[in-house]
């Protein structure tokens, strides 16, 4: 596996410093949503992030700095995953409802900023046409300057997706539409992956698995950028494992944004949390946990959805009228349990089932250097339990839970501290867990435009060794590094130790480099060790993985 990893590294290395991180030259059908999407590293960075870094590094693309006014022939400069990660959520998006409304942003606003290396473009690049893409006619007159972006923040590329969710909403066009078919976009991604395992599974699954997924997003935005419709399909096939098959909507949705507040009914995904191993208090959708082993892949959620932005925080109410089961691996699949889950008949404890009215209150704001938020969940709970069936199978038990969370991080220096932690109570037993540690960032290493994040946290779960999941006295250590080059090149190892058992262990590293404008390369690997029946790691011991991912987009 080492051999495998190292291979593939090299030969990313100049591939990817062979193409440029440009978008462009931009045509007239062309849409800032489209370039976004294309430009967006992955799903922890918001969206709005996405557009406010590119509009930050590209002032010469648009007309009097105004996002509104895309200049036709221009070629965007693709900015870091760092530098988009460096402004908060909730910054980026009420400068972005400043800028829908069509009020020209302040030009010099850029220049005036001081970023640090860190967030410092290669270079700010002049349209290649003066000529403006479908430019409006009546363009307004009054100027409105963006939030500032501090050098504090322009140095921490890992705040971690700010405490407001990333449910923002579409950014859109960068023209005035004529017609509804002019207000529409529409994206597509294919995702090729192939998963190789060194060893037999404990049932003899086989060693070799290969899977493709294909998204498409079709985005429509009302004349006066206050209605926006969304709808993203999502369909994955596998090789070997039926049960990794799916055909999902990730996102159907209608959205209305208001001065200061926004309602959307549909289907869509939200991200809560702020630490690096896990999101204990990511409540709201349901994990898929077929696609990804850390539970960082969702499935889309049924929702009515409030937010409310003022001075005093950003307060959301969720009302989530349909429930998602969780997807487990097959009998042919890995990482799976000793016996397989049979998901055609769960349980619950409500009458209602699926359709249990679940409701979520959320409440984030910003102090200076220190985030907060807290949330209450009420409804049924997302990790099931399992009763063993007369056909030696196991069928999950989803119960009703109340939880109460809390997520904050304080940013001082080169220093961000972070903190999850929940207290979650249903009929069979109520208890508390915690993840908190640190990042810390050494900002252009060597005198070169690299950054090094040294990450280390502590996983606590009051039911001990009773837990039914890992981190219940777990230490977790890694580094992140980037190397903040065109291809976007990024690296994250991670190892988590068991406190209890010294030779209980896990780990795994992240690696993607963009080859070109529309691919993408991502190396994952993960390893585990266990030595006790007891432990959830025990019966996936033999399921070290390496897969290779090839994402395209068009």
């Amino acid at each position: 596996m080492q051999r495998l990893i190292s291979a593939v590294l090299l030969i990313c290395s100049p591939l990817a410093s062979s193409w440029a991180a440009q978008l462009g030259p931009v045509q007239p059908s062309d849409t800032l949503w489209k370039l976004a999407t294309a430009a967006r590293p992955d799903n922890e960075v918001a969206m709005v992030q996405v557009v406010y870094a590119l509009w930050q590094a590209n002032p010469g693309a648009f007309r009097d700095n105004d996002i509104n006014y895309l200049l036709e022939g221009s070629q965007l400069q693709i900015p870091a995953r760092a530098q988009m990660l460096a402004t908060p959520v909730s910054t980026t998006r009420q400068w972005y409802y400043q800028a829908i409304t069509r009020k020209p942003l302040q030009p010099q606003a850029v220049a005036q900023t001081t970023p640090s290396p860190l967030a410092e473009p290669a270079n700010l690049l002049t349209p290649a046409a003066t000529n403006v893409v479908q430019m409006p006619a009546d363009a307004p007159t009054e100027t409105t300057s963006p939030p500032p972006v501090t050098d504090q923040a322009m140095q921490h590329a890992r705040v971690a997706g700010s405490l407001a969710a990333t449910n923002t909403p579409p950014v859109h066009d960068a023209q005035r539409p004529s017609s509804w078919t002019e207000n529409l976009s529409a994206d597509y991604s294919l995702t090729l992956q192939q998963r190789y395992y060194p060893q037999s599974g404990l049932q003899q699954q086989a060693s070799k698995h290969s899977s493709a997924e294909l998204t498409a997003e079709w985005a429509w935005q009302s004349d006066n950028r206050a209605h926006q419709v969304v709808l993203q399909p999502f369909v994955r096939w596998d090789q070997r494992d039926n049960e990794r098959n799916l055909i999902d909507l990730r996102q159907a949705y209608w959205q209305y944004a208001g001065s200061g507040f926004d309602i959307k009914a549909g289907v869509d995904i939200v991200f809560w949390g702020v630490t690096e191993s896990q999101h204990l208090v990511d409540v709201i959708n349901q994990t898929d946990l077929v696609a990804s082993v850390d539970g960082e892949a969702k499935l889309g959620q049924p929702m009515l959805n409030w937010n409310l932005y003022g001075d005093g925080g950003t307060f959301s109410l969720y009302l989530l009228p349909y429930f998602r089961e969780r997807t487990f691996a097959g009998i042919d699949g890995r990482l799976r349990l000793p016996l397989p889950v049979d998901t055609t008949h769960p349980l619950y404890e409500s009458a209602q089932q699926q359709n249990n009215l679940d409701f979520a209150l959320r409440w984030s704001r910003q102090f200076g250097a220190i985030d907060i938020a807290l949330s209450y969940f009420e409804g049924n709970n997302r990790d099931p339990m399992f009763n063993s069936t007369a056909e030696g199978k196991l069928e999950p038990l989803y119960l009703q839970m109340q939880q109460l969370g809390i997520e904050g991080q304080l940013i001082s220096g080169s220093w961000i501290w972070k903190l999850e932690s929940l207290y979650r109570k249903t009929r069979i037993d109520d208890f508390a867990a915690a993840t908190l540690g640190f990042e810390y960032t050494q900002v252009g290493l060597f005198d070169s435009d690299w950054d090094l994040g040294w990450i280390a946290e502590y996983q606590y779960d009051s039911r001990g060794r009773y837990a039914p999941v890992p981190g219940q006295n777990d230490v977790f250590v890694g580094g992140r590094f980037a190397a903040n080059d065109a291809a976007g090149t990024e690296l994250l190892l991670g190892i988590v130790q068991d406190l209890d058992h010294s030779g209980s262990q896990s780990g795994k590293l992240e690696a993607s480099t963009r080859l070109s404008n529309n691919l993408r390369l991502q190396l994952d690997a993960w390893f585990f060790r266990s030595q006790h029946t007891a432990e959830p790691l025990y019966y996936i011991r033999r399921d070290d993985f390496v897969q290779l991912s090839l994402d395209y987009y068009f």
